[in-house]
């Protein structure tokens, strides 16, 4: 498969990931809800995201080990492939001590940091440390998975996560249905994680079973470089981690645990499309590498100018469906008690556009070797988000939480990764301002009247109106923005597959 095969493949097994688990998440949230409650799934949500720190004992290793593992296959070095893996599962061994010191921390201090009384205690705590079990058995097994990556194992790797999601919704709902609270939301996580780590095990067993065979012990300075490799990474990681899963533990330490729950399903539809506007880009990322590798600078300036392009433009999309049908989703899929507000729903828009373009900057120039530097900027850009998120959101509730991350992603994050980004691509600020944001805003600002002109005139119609509206409006966003990213491989591929399907039936005829 050619590099843009490959890249529309991955998309594709993406795109499919998302609906089924968007599909399954509508039903699954308001299920939850009426079984454990809004107040114990806040907790619930704000613990995980207080227990996400612990993963990041890992260092960035599993995000390199992807890359290096490419590079091996591509020289044909058997060898080094052999020990890249065993060096990485030592690496993740390491990665998994360190998760079982500052995890036990972090749990002994979750009682008080949530300030949950006698009644919530047990629920919260025992399901927080069954999903740090499953996460310490789970760090080596995943080595497995990033190999897969490496080798370009497409299709397997994209049906295992296609499986992953329907089993994780249909243990979770089985075992809430028996009475099993928060145990049931813990179990759906963890055991799903587990079942992937050892069926990818037997996947790199079945179709390179040399690399499991004839281990020799890891020599410390290897490890050491690993660990080397992934600094930039690890540092970047704790940026996205102090701006993108603190806002719901913000809220419970502010003494707010049903605000968690709201921020959470009015959120549900932007996040979603936010991490759907990026997999097409994402996907070709590998390719834009080997392009580096390639020394065509005019071909990899132009890729890159597109790249940008495309990640705007599925953003500006999914921001207009924000605006124009969010507030009616909210109010159709859990009650209207629960939207945030209409002012909640503007800031989460400007935080998927800003999270989106503060992305591009990131992977772009992390692709092209500047991991380190984008890795500072995006850690200082994180404790930047803290003392806003706290401070705004002692004012202003919710939407004082997002400004906060329009603040550090829209505007700190970039000041601090103009540099890095320039000299990863030798494109001046002055050249993306002209060539990608400049053209991309004039599309979109009458996107956005259009949106919520149509959100003010619908007001709170059928699911199916909801549905519709949110399709129209998508739709004739990425139309309207089409002269902006159909230079793109993957997506004038993906463009060119869907809609040969769906005209194909009309030709015909």
């Amino acid at each position: 498969m050619s590099r843009t095969a490959r890249a529309t493949a991955s998309a594709i097994f993406g795109y499919a990931k998302f609906g089924i688990a968007i599909g399954t998440g509508l039903w699954l949230v308001p299920f939850t809800l009426h079984h454990v409650g809004p107040r114990l799934y806040g907790f619930w949500l704000a613990s995980g995201e207080l227990l996400a720190y612990a993963s990041l004992t890992e260092f960035g290793v599993l995000v390199t080990v992807p890359w290096l593992i490419a590079d091996a296959d591509g020289r044909g070095d058997r060898d080094a492939l052999r020990t890249l893996v065993t060096n990485s599962v030592a690496a993740a061994l390491v990665s998994a001590a360190g998760y079982v010191v500052i995890g036990s921390l972090l749990i002994a201090a979750l009682p008080s940091v949530m300030r949950l009384d006698a009644l919530e205690r047990a629920p919260v705590v025992g399901s927080v440390v069954i999903v740090a079990v499953a996460s310490v058995l789970v760090f080596p097994l995943r080595v497995f998975y990033c190999v897969l990556i490496g080798l370009q194992d497409v299709r397997f790797v994209g049906s295992v996560d296609l499986v992953q999601v329907p089993f994780s919704v249909a243990l979770t709902a089985i075992l809430l249905s028996r009475g099993f609270g928060l145990y049931a939301l813990a179990l759906g996580v963890a055991v799903p994680q587990l079942a992937v780590g050892l069926v990818t095990l037997l996947r790199v067993g079945a179709i390179a079973p040399d690399l499991l065979r004839h281990w020799r012990r890891p020599r410390w300075r290897e490890v050491r470089t690993l660990f080397k490799e992934g600094a930039g990474a690890w540092l970047g990681g704790w940026g996205w981690k102090l701006i993108s899963a603190t806002d719901g533990l913000v809220l419970a330490a502010l003494g707010r645990p049903a605000a968690v729950t709201a921020l959470a399903v009015t959120s549900k539809l932007s996040s979603a499309l936010t991490q759907l506007s990026w997999l097409p880009c994402d996907s070709g990322l590998i390719g834009l590498a080997n392009l580096a590798g390639e020394r065509q600078d005019g071909r990899l300036r132009e890729a890159i100018v597109v790249m940008m392009r495309v990640y705007l433009a599925l953003a500006g999309a999914s921001a207009c469906i924000v605006l124009a049908a969010n507030p009616a989703f909210v109010s159709r899929w859990v009650g209207g008690t629960m939207f945030a507000g209409g002012k909640a729903n503007a800031l989460l828009a400007m935080v998927g556009l800003a999270m989106t373009f503060a992305h591009a900057l990131a992977v772009v120039a992390s692709a092209l070797g500047q991991r380190l530097k984008i890795g500072f900027a995006t850690f200082a850009a994180g404790v930047v988000h803290i003392v806003f998120a706290f401070a705004l959101g002692w004012w202003l509730g919710i939407p004082g939480v997002l400004l906060a991350g329009v603040i550090s992603h829209g505007l700190v994050f970039p000041a601090l990764a103009w540099k890095p980004f320039a000299a990863a691509t030798h494109m001046p600020e002055s050249a993306l301002y002209a060539e990608v944001v400049r053209p991309w805003a004039i599309r979109f600002l009458p996107l956005v009247a259009l949106s919520v002109t149509i959100e003010q005139l619908v007001g709170v119609p059928g699911v199916p109106v909801i549905i519709a509206i949110g399709g129209f409006v998508g739709l004739a966003s990425m139309w309207y923005m089409k002269p902006l990213y159909m230079g793109f491989g993957p997506v004038r591929a993906l463009y060119d597959r869907v809609l040969g399907t769906w005209l194909a039936p009309l030709r015909r005829a």
